[in-house]
């Protein structure tokens, strides 16, 4: 009998677990990680593509690096395929650890090799993004305090070199799934989406959209749950948009993003947060998905203000847009990819008049949207392209808190913006937390909303490449329940006790109350007619009366007293 050949990243991975338990939880240890994490993957990408191109050639790689033509041929290659080139074949970082590990100061030489000898087209995004990486590494990792720290030294070293020894290319456990799981780990702590809600959001948005070119996660994250709608659509993705408010992590989406092959000058991610304000360089999109951080608390008048503000600019652009499209039969594309006619529109942008339009129209009893925490919530709903799909996964709060009842008939009955509401199970949370999925579409052609109740029918299945002990939890929908969930999505079916379409005047009669329970029976007991009930209790007195009078007239016989 064959035995199946065993991992050597996931020996490997074993060691570096091992040793992170060792390590002090710092800042440096986390972005010491995700440098030579980052290192490792450029460098063996380059170094592996040169060897492949001169295997026929009777010429070395140090000689090719020698030699002119070859320089350029390397270059150009590296450019047009990665977005960067290593100009330096003792930059690699095989090299750097064969022949500086023993140096007294290997960390100095280490990461000074890779940032000092690394080339990009300029201006490009991928200049953009290294240049925030390199920034943050610098700034962050104390190279000195590195060197000196004579008790962990040894072991920072260890870390580096273990990483080198991976496999990119090793398909049993991944390369980019090492460093995945490395991330979840308590010296890193980056704030990650969850496997069973990326799922989710993914097989709905497949299901809404055959080829989604335009996609935003407001809540990047680390960028997983693009990476997970990426591998659905591998020949027709089109653009990635995205923010990160917390440093560490967006780093990690930006690499995250490169492992799995995305071409970093059509990724735009900016470093901020969407609760401040949702939009990226102006542009509207096909899909939005994300899982919203816990909200509470975040409410701010003057975070208000500027996304009211930057909701009344995006609604001119959009009555600017509809104009040239109707009256000039313009292209509706060529405003966001024509650079010289999108800057003559934001020019004419300007010079109308910002005091008269500075304020979003919420009158009357809406006008308490305006101090509302989910603000940012109409403000993507606004982002999305007229056939867009805003796909998220939110605290089940959302459905019933009192505060938030103005915002619910704001998005159902004015608006009718809410297309599905999913339960999901409370089991699949790490903390636990009830939480919904939530379909939002901007141009309707019915007035109804379906609820489902994930929550009362499923099934469970490991997640793929769990390892036993980095998670709190591990578990995914198996593929019998996501499927049934896609096509009752789809469908709009009606199935008992655990799906129901509802009509948004009935929405209004609960007086916006969205609880999914409200809407979908899961009840499984038998129910008692209330004429019952009151008989059986009728009995039951009588019944207690009777054995009363009895035991009054064995006291008097026996001639008991109280």
């Amino acid at each position: 009998m064959n035995r199946q050949k065993r991992s050597s990243n996931n020996t490997i991975f074993r060691n570096i677990r091992t040793k992170l338990r060792q390590a002090d939880y710092s800042r440096d240890v986390s972005y010491l990680l995700v440098f030579t994490f980052l290192y490792k993957y450029c460098s063996d990408s380059l170094k592996d593509y040169f060897l492949s191109a001169i295997e026929d050639k009777e010429i070395t790689l140090d000689e090719a690096f020698r030699n002119s033509y070859y320089q350029d041929v390397f270059r150009d290659d590296a450019f047009n395929m990665f977005g960067y080139y290593i100009n330096n074949p003792e930059a690699y970082i095989d090299e750097v650890i064969n022949t500086k590990y023993q140096e007294r100061f290997f960390l100095s030489s280490f990461f000074s090799s890779f940032s000092k000898n690394i080339e990009f087209v300029p201006n490009s995004n991928y200049e953009k993004y290294f240049k925030f990486l390199f920034d943050a590494f610098k700034r962050e990792i104390n190279i000195d305090k590195l060197e000196y720290d004579s008790e962990h030294n040894l072991l920072y070293k260890d870390l580096i070199y273990s990483i080198s020894k991976l496999d990119i290319y090793e398909e049993k456990f991944p390369f980019s799934e090492v460093f995945n799981q490395v991330c979840q780990f308590r010296n890193i702590n980056i704030d990650h989406d969850p496997d069973y809600v990326n799922n989710i959001l993914t097989e709905l948005v497949c299901a809404s959209k055959s080829s989604p070119m335009d996609v935003y996660n407001p809540f990047l994250n680390d960028a997983s749950s693009l990476v997970k709608l990426s591998e659905k659509f591998p020949f027709s993705y089109g653009k990635s948009y995205g923010k990160g408010y917390d440093e560490i992590t967006y780093c990690v989406s930006i690499v995250n993003m490169l492992m799995h092959y995305f071409d970093l000058d059509n990724v735009f991610l900016e470093f901020g947060n969407s609760i401040d304000s949702v939009d990226i360089n102006g542009a509207s999109f096909d899909v939005i998905m994300s899982k919203f951080p816990h909200i509470g608390g975040w409410s701010s008048k003057a975070r208000n203000k500027v996304q009211n503000i930057e909701l009344a600019k995006r609604n001119r652009r959009r009555k600017l847009e509809n104009v040239l499209s109707k009256n000039f039969k313009m292209d509706e594309n060529s405003f966001a990819n024509d650079s010289q006619l999108n800057d003559a529109l934001e020019n004419l942008l300007e010079q109308i008049d910002d005091e008269f339009n500075s304020q979003i129209q919420f009158t009357g009893e809406y006008e308490s949207l305006k101090d509302s925490e989910y603000l940012f919530l109409i403000n993507l709903i606004n982002c999305l392209k007229n056939d867009g799909v805003m796909i998220v996964s939110l605290s089940q709060s959302f459905l019933f808190k009192n505060s938030l009842e103005t915002l619910r008939k704001y998005l159902t009955y004015e608006n009718n913006f809410i297309d599905t509401i999913i339960s999901m199970p409370d089991v699949l949370g790490r903390y636990s937390r009830p939480e919904i999925i939530c379909v939002f579409k901007k141009n309707k052609s019915d007035d109804n909303v379906l609820f489902i109740d994930l929550s009362q029918s499923f099934d469970t299945k490991r997640a793929h490449n769990a390892f036993p002990g980095v998670f709190k939890r591990d578990l995914l929908l198996d593929d019998k329940t996501v499927k049934k969930l896609v096509r009752t999505y789809v469908k709009k079916e009606i199935i008992d006790r655990y799906s129901n379409v509802v009509k948004i005047s009935d929405i209004v009669r609960n007086d916006f109350n969205l609880s999914v329970s409200r809407y979908v029976d899961t009840f499984e007991g038998e129910f008692i007619q209330l004429t019952d009930l009151t008989h059986e209790k009728e009995e039951i007195t009588s019944n207690i009366k009777k054995l009363n009078k009895k035991i009054d007239k064995m006291m008097d016989e026996l001639d008991i007293k109280f």
